[in-house]
């Protein structure tokens, strides 16, 4: 809990910590609005001259009134907030007249210290967008439309990042890529559409980074209800609530002691006075109100809940415990699910995840984070297609959610990983780079994003982004995989064995990396490395529970140990078995069945023998790292190598 200075001078005042607005951010963007406003009313009491803690109120509070309100106060203290400006436009409370947007001064966008070691570059980046309006109910959305081509990402991407990549690469080929169209937001409908249309995929330009991702959004969540509420006739009780929605907690504590001394058999009376006290950060006194709510009525679900959330400060282990007595009464309390949820990433629980939110799924609980949750706990499980399907439910049906976009675009990206679909990471693009709009420090964000950038070809924002993300963590090995994938396609082979040499150190042994470590060696002529790599690439392969996935993981591991065979004569006849056994799946690339098809004929005499390439042992490139010189002791030979047959890969052959 966060600490307070206490004063007395006739009265208490309490001063927030600086923590408490990072805090409360944090909590708006995971969904949890409740504590966003209790933390931000703490604020607002301590400094209501704060124009950011109003505008922060403003995307958390549940009617538009209020929201106007909030937003109208941020703006009497600072007549020129953009932020404060572009909110009214957006709930309809002003117009958005060209000249009173444009008078008003920007907001500079925060830099954060882990990501810079300096100043960032705050160079403006002029992106088109539009206003779109939304229909009879007054919600409107911004449907920012970009063009995906190099010459917009990379300013937008180095605005971010606030500098340029420290590392060229020596050669840069030229890009092949095609991009494909960048799919734009469609129409507004009434007619619910699924959830992979109505996600949000377009990247929030840097000049409204300022302005909370709440109000750029439809939002059609529904306000929590206070829990526990019985009906009674003391006009004590009612006083109580309204002062605890508005955070007045000691208020709320004295009209709740008016109840409880009227009457104190209320089991719910005594829950609003724990409630009250715990919130006052006085948790011992909470959890003796919560206990006595407890032994009234043991069946009193939120009292469990309370009593969790109390617990937490103090034994981890009954919090849980509480959580699943206030489910067992109540297997719709949303907030319990949640509360474990936290719990279980955390402590990276998944097989306890996954099956809590099903269970919250099954009860009728459709909370967005529950999907979330549940495609964490999925994406870590290797279920990725069942990860994406719940990170677009539960994206789509709050987009206001930052974790929604980030459990997106990593499904996106690891589904390109295991499938060497380049269509997956395109989709993972916006999800991303909306997050990391909203939130700069996270590391596997933008590992994910260079790991997309890596495979789409968009070599200069690639380096940038991972370079970024190994900043902020040196040791995360998608990023290390990611940047050797980089190197090697720019030639900078030694580099390249650099990163994935510290993928092995401090990741773990998974196909992703022996199939690329594999290519590596292979280009520098190592093949003696490169079969040893692949055939630990082949075991990780045949782990693979979803038979599509694991022919098209097979089929690449067959199709470069092929290529190497080649290269002995003596091996020719186990190159013809691994093209034989790719072109016996049924999921294979188009560009793999191909190439299959083109060396088999070849090898066995039904068309002309091509003139032998560099393609297949290219000579490395010279880069600011040095050479790496292939010798012939690489080639593989008869004796060194064993030769593959149906019945030592009886797993691996179709």
């Amino acid at each position: 809990m966060l600490d307070f200075e206490r004063t007395t001078k006739g009265r208490q005042v309490t001063t927030p910590s600086k923590s408490m607005l990072t805090e409360a951010i944090a909590a708006a963007r995971a969904g949890d609005r409740s504590r966003a406003r209790d933390l931000l009313s703490r604020l607002l009491r301590a400094d209501s001259s704060n124009a950011e803690y109003w505008i922060w109120m403003s995307a958390v509070v549940e009617s538009k009134r209020e929201r106007i309100y909030c937003l109208e106060s941020a703006i009497k203290l600072d007549p020129t907030n953009r932020a404060a400006m572009r909110g009214l436009v957006i709930v309809g409370a002003r117009t958005p007249e060209e000249a009173e947007l444009a008078s008003a001064i920007r907001i500079p966008r925060r830099q954060v210290a882990a990501i810079t070691t300096g100043p960032a570059v705050g160079r403006e980046v002029n992106l088109p967008w539009k206003w779109v309006g939304v229909g009879a109910l007054g919600v409107v959305s911004i449907a920012l439309i970009y063009g995906l081509s190099s010459r917009v990402i990379a300013p937008w991407v180095r605005s971010l990042i606030g500098r340029q990549a420290y590392r060229p690469a020596a050669t840069l080929p030229p890009v092949t890529l095609t991009p494909s169209s960048t799919p734009k937001p469609g129409t507004p409908t009434r007619t619910l559409l699924p959830a992979a249309t109505r996600i949000m995929r377009t990247p929030i330009p840097t000049e409204l980074a300022g302005t909370p991702l709440e109000l750029l959004v439809a939002n059609s969540s529904t306000p929590t209800p206070l829990l526990g509420v019985t009906p009674n006739a003391y006009g004590a009780y009612e006083s109580a609530l309204k002062a605890l929605i508005r955070g007045d907690y000691e208020l709320a504590l004295q009209f709740i002691q008016q109840v409880i001394d009227a009457d104190p058999n209320l089991p719910d009376a005594h829950y609003f006075k724990g409630e009250a006290l715990r919130l006052m950060d006085e948790i011992a006194e909470a959890i003796k109100a919560y206990d006595r709510a407890v032994q009234l009525d043991n069946d009193f679900a939120p009292a469990f809940l309370g009593r969790g959330h109390a617990l937490m400060f103090r034994d981890r282990d009954a919090a849980i415990e509480d959580y699943y007595r206030a489910i067992d009464r109540d297997p719709t309390m949303t907030q319990a699910y949640l509360a474990l949820g936290e719990i279980y990433v955390e402590d990276k629980l998944w097989v306890r995840l996954e099956t809590t939110m099903e269970a919250a799924l099954e009860a009728g609980v459709t909370t967005p984070r529950i999907y979330i949750y549940l495609s964490e706990a999925q994406m870590m499980r290797g279920k990725i297609d069942d990860a994406l399907e719940n990170a677009l439910e539960g994206s789509a049906n709050d987009p206001s959610m930052l974790p929604g976009y980030l459990a997106v675009g990593r499904a996106y990206v690891t589904l390109g990983i295991n499938t060497f679909d380049r269509s997956y990471y395109s989709s993972a693009l916006w999800p991303l780079l909306t997050f990391i709009t909203y939130d700069q420090t996270n590391h596997r964000a933008w590992g994910y994003l260079g790991r997309a950038y890596v495979s789409l070809e968009y070599y200069d924002e690639a380096i940038m982004v991972l370079d970024t993300a190994l900043d902020m963590e040196e040791h995360y090995a998608p990023a290390l995989i990611a940047r050797g994938i980089y190197f090697t396609n720019q030639g900078d082979y030694e580099a390249a064995e650099v990163d994935f040499a510290l993928a092995y150190r401090y990741g773990t042994q998974n196909y992703d990396l022996l199939y690329w470590s594999s290519n590596l060696y292979y280009l520098i002529g190592d093949y003696e490395e490169a079969l040893k790599n692949l055939g630990l690439a082949l075991t990780e392969a045949n782990k693979e529970t979803k038979r599509p996935y694991q022919e098209l993981k097979l089929s690449e591991v067959y199709a470069l140990r092929a290529l190497i065979y080649e290269t002995n004569p003596d091996l020719r006849g186990d190159a013809i078995r691994n093209w034989e056994w790719i072109l016996g799946f049924t999921n294979v690339r188009p560009e793999t069945r191909a190439l299959a098809e083109s060396h088999l004929a070849e090898l066995t005499g039904r068309s002309p023998s091509r003139t032998p390439t560099a393609s297949r042992t290219p000579t490395p490139t010279k880069t600011s790292t040095g050479t790496r010189t292939s010798t012939s002791t690489a080639t593989p030979t008869a004796t060194s190598t064993p030769t593959p047959t149906r019945a030592s890969s009886a797993t691996s052959a179709p």
